[in-house]
């Protein structure tokens, strides 16, 4: 019964030769000059248009949600923008866009910190019964 719950040796096992794949990818204008760009440029375009896409997120969820007329829509739309842009944007220029959504994450959280600190100093209430 021991024997056959032995692992098998990897002598044994016949090798499978690995396929690596030394054809180069195909890239489309965009693309190419999204690949030329220096790793500091490249941190420094995400940065800012992180940072901008986290203050329209912002604004969505504080000032146009206070609109009658777009309320939910403002909300709605934040959600979209957030979740999708990126993982859109990442497919579209084939390279990792990590720092852009912190950016986002960063700059969303200090909007929204913000607005309730203004909100606090107004003596406006957060919470209404």
């Amino acid at each position: 019964m021991s024997e056959q719950l032995q692992k098998p040796n990897p002598e044994e096992q016949p090798e499978t030769p690995e396929v690596i794949n030394t054809e180069p990818e195909e890239l489309d204008d965009l693309q190419q000059r999204v690949r030329d760009y220096s790793d500091r440029k490249w941190n420094a375009i995400l940065t800012v248009c992180g940072g901008l896409v986290g203050l329209l997120c912002g604004a969505l969820l504080t000032v146009f949600s206070a609109m009658e007329s777009i309320g939910m829509y403002g909300t709605i739309g934040a959600v979209v923008i957030a979740l999708l842009l990126p993982r859109f944007a990442e497919k579209r220029v084939k390279r990792s866009i990590r720092k852009g959504r912190v950016a986002m994450m960063i700059a969303l959280a200090l909007w929204l910190a913000v607005t309730a600190a203004v909100m606090i100093i107004k003596g406006v209430p957060i919470f209404t019964k």
